[in-house]
């Protein structure tokens, strides 16, 4: 049984169902204020192509049955045996990782920098799936079209990050036998790029900038501290 493992599996289920669920229910997450009840009027609907709903959701639904089912076979016989118990296994399990979330030795930068992304992106996380417009959409940037879908892969993003401290506390973070740790700090400062490069491009080359961005323009200064704390992706490892 491998924490880090068990971790990623449930995180890869919930992004699964909470995948599957957007696409299910789209038009009424993404409907355009003041447009009425019916028909809706949404900036996502597959009214048009039914197909590709059914192929999403068939897809994200799948993979989060395979996550759930790789999880529970990591889990001891009698647990497994009772699913009534694996709620409980779960709560015990992401309680023990939020008291965990400070870094062990606040002189290490390394430590440091894994325990502020990870709650940067776990409040990315609760932002888009909590809160109203317009601070749901400022770890996005894409109004009502994806708000609501790009909390799930703030979720995964932060389950990479707390594994890459607890590497850092355990100085496995960088060893050859350690492998798959490189690809996830690979994975954490490449997402840093394409989020920084996008910004960019919307503040400099977008001629509908700032006008169109109604919403950003609404809370500026958390869209300027979004920007920065994903900059610390960009820290190196060493």
């Amino acid at each position: 049984t491998n924490p880090s493992f068990n971790r990623h599996n449930l995180a890869l289920a919930v992004a699964g169902v909470g995948s599957a669920l957007w696409v299910g229910f789209a038009p009424i997450v993404t409907k355009i204020p003041g447009s009425g009840t019916l028909p809706l009027l949404s900036h996502q609907n597959y009214a048009a192509t039914p197909w590709i709903r059914a192929a999403l959701i068939g897809a994200y639904g799948s993979g989060a049955a395979l996550s759930m089912a790789v999880w529970a076979r990591s889990l001891p016989d009698n647990i497994r045996a009772n699913p009534f118990k694996w709620p409980g296994r779960i709560a015990d399990g992401v309680s023990k990782s939020l008291l965990c979330l400070a870094p062990k030795d606040v002189d290490d930068p390394v430590q440091v920098k894994y325990a502020l992304l990870t709650g940067t992106f776990l409040a990315f996380t609760g932002m888009g799936t909590l809160c109203n417009m317009p601070i749901a959409v400022i770890p996005s940037w894409t109004s009502r079209r994806l708000s609501r879908a790009f909390p799930l892969w703030m979720l995964l993003a932060a389950v990479n990050c707390f594994d890459l401290k607890e590497a850092a506390e355990h100085v496995t973070l960088g060893s050859e036998d350690k492998g798959q740790y490189g690809y996830l700090s690979s994975g954490v400062k490449g997402f840093g790029q394409l989020y920084l490069g996008a910004r960019a491009g919307c503040v400099c080359f977008d001629p509908s900038f700032p006008e169109a961005f109604h919403v950003i323009n609404g809370v500026p200064g958390l869209a300027v501290a979004a920007i920065v704390a994903i900059g610390l992706t960009q820290r190196s490892d060493e």
